[in-house]
């Protein structure tokens, strides 16, 4: 199957899931006024959009115009780069809220104690939903070789989801063990403020994380994945043989496309390049076939 509707398929089935769960989550938090729960249906609203944006990349991305002949491939690590940033805004402002009724808390005294009642049972299917839609988005990107920075930002999103439903059920739990009239009563008015603080540190690895590397995709920095590398380097080895290894291959991925500049160790090489020149479309059709979308330069 071709790797762009692999692509789109999953983007599909984000888009349903991600819509579904956001509207449950806005829900519950207009039932019980808990900032987690904003926090979580916000996140899975906002990976509801970005998922439609993901999807008119992908049916995008690869036509040319005037301006772009060799595609647009570069929104698809941008994609990446304001989904993090969004991401990571959602989470600071989210603190920065539950943080000040925290405090209202504790210096004026003034709350009211958290509304539990089916908060429980909407963490537990979230949970599920989430970390589910996860790993399908994950293993719908290995079956692409991990090509797609869409996909992967899709599925670490999930994750960071499904990690901030499990965080608010565990602290649920732990919550209802608590007398609210003992000495640690003070959770069941800012405990809130404490869910939302933990969920948001161990959150943040993970949107700064595809910021990184949809950043290094955006401004073409070799590729870091060493699945790609392998693969590469085993097709030149498979046609060249002991040659390849005069070469330095250098591999660059925005988005989909792959592109493969090859430096002739010894330029004064005249049978590997004149070999170079009778194999590159062989080795074009190799790397297409693997990748779809590829281009190939010999630098001499």
């Amino acid at each position: 199957m071709d790797k762009k509707v692999i692509e789109r398929k999953a983007l599909m089935v984000s888009i349903v899931m991600n819509l579904i769960n956001g509207l449950a989550g806005i829900l519950i938090y207009i039932v019980t006024d808990l900032n987690a729960l904003l926090l979580d249906g916000v996140f899975t609203l906002i990976a509801f959009v970005s998922s439609i944006a993901a999807l008119f990349i992908s049916k995008n991305s690869h036509r040319t115009t005037e301006n772009f002949p060799n595609g647009m491939y570069f929104l698809e690590p941008l994609y990446g780069i304001l989904k993090s940033i969004a991401t990571l805004m959602l989470l600071v402002i989210t603190l920065l809220e539950t943080s000040a009724t925290a405090y209202a808390y504790f210096v004026h005294h003034d709350g009211q104690p958290m509304v539990t009642g089916p908060v429980l049972p909407y963490t537990i299917i979230m949970v599920i939903s989430c970390f589910g839609l996860a790993y399908y988005n994950k293993r719908q990107n290995c079956k692409i070789n991990g090509l797609s920075t869409m996909l992967e930002a899709e599925s670490r999103g999930n994750y960071i989801d499904g990690l901030i439903s499990a965080g608010v059920g565990v602290a649920i739990i732990a919550l209802s063990l608590v007398d609210i009239n003992g000495p640690f009563g003070f959770f069941h008015y800012t405990g809130d403020f404490f869910i939302t603080f933990f969920l948001v540190v161990f959150s943040l690895k993970e949107p700064i994380s595809v910021l990184s590397q949809s950043f290094k995709e955006f401004a073409r920095s070799t590729v870091q994945n060493d699945e790609i590398h392998d693969k590469i380097n085993d097709i030149f080895r498979d046609i060249l043989h002991t040659q390849a290894d005069k070469l330095d291959i250098l591999i660059f991925k925005q988005g989909m496309h792959i592109k493969v500049k090859i430096y002739i160790l010894k330029p004064e090489d005249s049978q590997l390049i004149e070999r170079l020149v009778l194999q590159k479309n062989h080795l074009l059709d190799k790397l297409t076939q693997e990748f779809d979308h590829c281009s190939l330069e010999f630098s001499f």
